[in-house]
């Protein structure tokens, strides 16, 4: 997950901020049918009560919707993406569970060149292994000079 965290977040802060009328200017809705998403191997490792390998994990959506949005204007640029719908858990070529998959990301940067990234995954799911749960957030900031600020990852799997 961790090559996937570094995905944009200023999105919400944007959001709050300006305007809605301004902040989703630019949004476009469309479906999430068919969208992939890897989230590689669990950087936490797995419950060793999962029915499955740490291997090259991945969702596919089979419905739902997507929004996307940007704003930018004097003091930078943000945006954002959601998706949310039903969607199967891979690993590998193999589908292991079907249920709610929910990812958020967005992101911005100032006219002084910070930044800021970040991620949520929330996924519910039943399978012939019975039900997994998984929760990831990821946030990251750079200052002025490119040096980041923050990173931080935090990874939540349950099988049951």
């Amino acid at each position: 997950m961790r090559r996937t965290m570094v995905a944009l977040l200023g999105a919400t802060a944007a959001a709050v901020l300006l305007p809605a009328s301004a902040a989703f200017a630019s949004a476009q809705h469309s479906s999430a049918a068919g969208l992939t998403f890897d989230i590689g191997p669990s950087p936490a490792g797995l419950p060793s009560n999962c029915p499955f390998g740490n291997g090259d994990a991945n969702f596919v959506f089979l419905n739902g919707n997507t929004v996307s949005h940007d704003t930018t204007n004097a003091n930078g640029d943000w945006g954002g993406d959601t998706a949310e719908g039903t969607a199967v858990f891979y690993e590998g070529t193999v589908a292991l569970y079907q249920g709610h998959l929910t990812i958020w990301n967005g992101g911005g940067n100032n006219a002084k060149a910070q930044s800021e990234s970040g991620l949520t995954l929330d996924f519910s799911g039943t399978g012939a292994g019975g039900r997994l749960t998984i929760h990831a957030n990821a946030h990251g900031t750079t200052n002025a000079a490119g040096t980041p600020t923050s990173n931080v990852l935090n990874v939540n799997i349950s099988c049951s």
